[in-house]
């Protein structure tokens, strides 16, 4: 119900936008995906799909970790994204490096989680391995700043829940398993803030760069339009200015201007700030509700859907805060997708947990007999 709200306020406000009706409605469709939420929860209700739809997802992201990890190190060249004259794009496999961080990073987290509920010390192994390789492939090669950040969070949130392990089961494996994890983090986040070529050492440069000679650098754009952004909100702040209105006044704002201040653009990088400025600060609050509306129900699903989608909602949450993943394809589908699967396959649990306790006292009295 929440995605359909933010929608249909989304369609309403291509009546007023100041891009103009053709545009508004252009711009639109790229919220269209918001559709697949509800469709998927009402084909996946009732089914058995959620174990299968986490294990594709683990396969190909893990391929994806391959491709990614083997075209670094030079011994493959595969993949639309990779490019033979960029040191830097050698670990990109598709899309860009944001979705290829974050991707990266919820498979960190699935494969952790994996390793926390094994059973046996091998399988233990092989997905601690995965989860490994992932840390630093999202720290390392692929120098997503996006990724960075998230698979840094995703990394003490893994840290925190092996220490709770290790306080439940008194095992000394899940006690240096929390350790390990801690030690192996801090030490590839500096390894990745001083190797040479490190964005995330970019972004002092950057900034500086920025307001000292309004150049034209990605962290100086970002922080260029989320001023404009704000702008634009005091201006409106009830209304905003229509679906694709914001294209429409950032070519107001950056006429005439030179630099970073001269740059136009549709995407400020940062869904909250996007949100605010076409439907106001009541649009932002809708699409705040639709995030916390799919966590809460994600709270009731079975243990590795639960981790598995909240995982991902609390990625796309903090991305959201730098770029627009909402609108992204890649990142935007990954969400509506995985959210409506999950969820309808989470009515399926409920209406048998509801069966199994109307039955449980008949199946009791029959036994008793």
């Amino acid at each position: 119900m929440a995605t359909l709200v933010l929608l249909a306020a989304l369609a309403g406000s291509t009546f007023y936008s100041t891009a103009g009706l053709h545009e508004a409605w252009s711009w639109m469709g790229k919220y269209l995906k918001l559709l697949l939420v509800p469709f998927a929860i009402l084909a996946f209700a009732d089914s058995e799909w959620d174990g299968i739809v986490r294990w594709a997802l683990f396969a190909t992201l893990s391929t994806t970790l391959a491709l990614s990890t083997t075209n670094y190190l030079g011994l493959t060249h595969i993949g639309p994204s990779y490019i033979a004259s960029d040191p830097v794009a050698h670990a990109l496999v598709f899309r860009n490096r944001i979705a290829n961080g974050l991707f990266g990073a919820l498979l960190f987290y699935q494969a952790a989680d994996l390793a926390l509920a094994a059973p046996g010390t091998r399988a233990r192994l092989i997905y601690a391995g995965i989860a490994a390789l992932s840390l630093a492939n999202v720290l390392i090669m692929l120098q997503g700043r996006t990724g960075q950040v998230i698979v840094v969070l995703f990394a003490l949130a893994v840290a925190a829940r092996t220490a709770w392990h290790a306080r439940r089961r008194l095992k000394a494996w899940t006690a240096l398993g929390a350790a390990a994890v801690l030690v192996v983090t801090i030490s590839l986040v500096a390894y990745a803030c001083t190797m040479h070529g490190s964005r995330i050492r970019e972004v002092a440069g950057e900034v500086q760069a920025y307001r000292q000679g309004d150049a034209i650098t990605s962290t100086g754009l970002r922080l260029e339009w989320y001023a404009k952004c704000l702008e634009l909100i005091r201006a409106r702040p009830l209304a905003g200015y229509g679906a694709g209105g914001l294209g429409a006044e950032f070519a107001k704002l950056t006429k005439d201007e030179t630099g970073a201040k001269g740059i136009d653009t549709q995407n400020p990088h940062n869904e909250y700030l996007l949100m605010a400025v076409q439907l106001g600060i009541p649009g932002a609050l809708l699409f705040v509700n639709m995030l916390v509306q799919i966590g809460r129900r994600g709270a009731r699903l079975a243990p590795h859907s639960r981790q598995l989608l909240l995982a991902w909602l609390a990625a796309f949450a903090i991305g959201s805060l730098a770029n627009s993943l909402l609108l992204d394809f890649a990142e935007g589908h990954m969400f509506a997708l995985l959210s409506g699967i999950l969820l309808g396959c989470g009515y399926r649990s409920g209406a048998r947990s509801v069966a199994s306790a109307r039955e449980s006292p008949m199946a009791r009295q029959a036994t008793a007999r």
